[in-house]
């Protein structure tokens, strides 16, 4: 109990080193005894599952939108269903006739259409996004619906362009820890001085020898003991992250094994 009191006394010296130190060990614990969960989390975070896909419909003046309006709001995971473009797109094609000359003219039948907008929520899969789609089609009638491919808002593709979503795309759950990881070693040696510093003043005037490297073993085995039970407790603990989570702290807490001399805190 002595050794984990000056732990978290070494801690206080140093409030943002010693903050930073105890966050990134609680998530390097928390990433690899909860690895299926982070995973999980890291999926989400691909941009397909950020932002809502959509398809368009354009259907003719025989096809009756409220009805398909009606039925398709009631599937699960549309999220809108909207015809706002509808004007926009006659327009468009109007204006591209007025640019072909007055020799073309256009079937005013042609003109008698709308386009349905189909909003769909990120979380269905593939083929529920093609499911909805095809029963748009299947409700107008192939002859009278045309749809779109499933399309994603232009930002999908800036995100895909980003380094951090390619680096998660490849590296996924083992690239997050990795990341934390180093952000701990980083950490770690930060607060070095801290833990060294105070170890000496007891080591010299209370008789006792290893005082930072107990101090510090102390911490983590709080930390691993806690988030590994947690872990047992939501099923999400493997033996070999569990093994690599006790490697990364035991290898850097043997750094502390040495002799201590007095050297200030910064």
């Amino acid at each position: 109990m002595f050794y984990l009191k000056e732990f978290f006394k070494c801690i206080g010296e140093s409030p943002i080193r010693g903050a930073s130190f105890l966050l990134f060990s609680c998530l390097l614990a928390l990433g690899l005894t909860h690895r299926p969960w982070l995973a999980a989390g890291i999926e989400q975070l691909t941009p397909e599952k950020m932002v809502s896909p959509y398809f368009v419909a354009v259907v003719d003046g025989t096809v009756d939108t409220l009805k398909v309006k009606s039925l398709l709001s009631r599937l699960p995971g549309v999220v809108a269903v909207d015809d706002k473009e509808s004007e926009r797109s006659r327009s468009k094609l109007r204006t591209l006739v007025g640019e072909l000359g007055s020799d073309y003219a256009v079937d005013a039948s042609l003109l008698d259409f709308k386009s349905l907008r189909v909003v769909m929520s990120s979380s269905l899969s593939a083929e529920s996004l093609d499911f909805v789609r095809g029963q748009v089609v299947k409700l107008g009638g192939a002859d009278h619906v045309t749809a779109t491919d499933i399309k994603y808002p232009e930002i999908t593709g800036v995100m895909k362009a980003h380094p951090f979503y390619s680096f998660l795309a490849t590296a996924g759950d083992w690239g997050a820890v990795g990341i934390v990881a180093v952000l701990w070693v980083v950490c770690f040696w930060l607060c070095y001085d801290v833990f060294r510093s105070r170890a000496y003043l007891i080591e010299k005037f209370q008789r006792k020898k290893f005082v930072a490297a107990k101090c510090i073993a102390a911490g983590l085995t709080l930390v691993y003991a806690l988030f590994t039970a947690v872990g047992i407790w939501n099923g999400t603990l493997k033996v070999a992250d569990s093994l690599i989570l006790f490697m990364v702290f035991s290898v850097f807490w043997t750094f502390s094994m040495q002799e201590w001399r007095w050297k200030p805190t910064l």
